[in-house]
């Protein structure tokens, strides 16, 4: 059976040229069009003090802060598209983000935009800003944060390769008092993490730390570190042996 389509070069040079400065057009003008559109973004102003809002909030801080939060979100859709989050100022981002909290400090909705909307950019140094600001938040409120540090930490280690920075959060969690409710895998997301970089041997000096002390007293809690320590011997002593003859 005969192909019907003809190879490209084998098109008549006038046509061929033809193509190809079309094409060529059509990438400068798409080029173009980019430049004009990210110049056509409107940049963040600075937010009012906290102060000058809760006045206008009339007794509503909750729901008024909750508005700014979405106005705050829909910042990036403009003129009809959405704008690449590398275009924001992450710094008076933040400062949006501080003020709403300064608003209703008992909202988790800034945090929550901060760990899932706003790690989404593409700069090492912005995502830097908006983890440093979820960690610096988490101090403020553990009981209420927790679920925003473990991610931010999540996202240092496998979205910006720090793993100090990743287990440094995580060492966080695992710090926290008794006081501070949060289920078994963050209080123990350090040495999971450990496991899971074959840090076998800190992992278990972690696990064996937390055993001796009193700041475990759940008995489900102990048969789970019990649990994890004897796995976590067996993967060691797994990783020692030598190949099989």
């Amino acid at each position: 059976m005969r192909r019907s389509e003809r190879p490209l070069l084998s098109l008549p040079r006038p046509l061929l040229l033809v193509f190809l400065l079309l094409l060529l057009a059509q990438t400068v003008n798409h080029h173009f069009a980019r430049q004009r559109l990210d110049t056509s973004y409107r940049s963040l102003s600075p937010p009012f003090s906290a102060n000058i809002y809760r006045g206008l909030a009339l007794g509503s801080k909750q729901l008024f802060g909750y508005l700014l939060a979405i106005r705050l979100q829909l910042h990036d859709n403009q003129v009809g598209r959405h704008f690449s989050y590398q275009l924001i100022d992450y710094r008076l981002l933040i400062e949006w983000l501080d003020t709403i909290t300064g608003i209703s400090p008992g909202t988790e909705y800034p945090l929550l935009l901060a760990s899932r909307v706003y790690t989404s950019t593409g700069d090492p140094a912005q995502l830097r800003q908006i983890l440093g600001f979820i960690e610096r938040r988490f101090d403020d409120d553990p009981q209420l944060h927790w679920r925003r540090l473990a991610e931010a930490s999540v996202i240092a280690k496998h979205k910006l390769g720090d793993l100090d920075l990743a287990l440094g959060m995580a060492r966080k969690l695992a710090s926290q008092p008794a006081s501070v409710v949060m289920p078994r895998w963050a209080r123990d997301f350090e040495f999971l993490l450990l496991a899971e970089l074959n840090e076998l041997e800190s992992a278990i000096a972690i696990v064996q730390a937390l055993l001796q002390t009193e700041s475990v007293n759940d008995p489900d809690e102990r048969r789970f570190l019990q649990e994890k320590l004897l796995e976590l011997r067996q993967k060691l002593f797994e990783s020692r042996q030598g190949p099989a003859k």
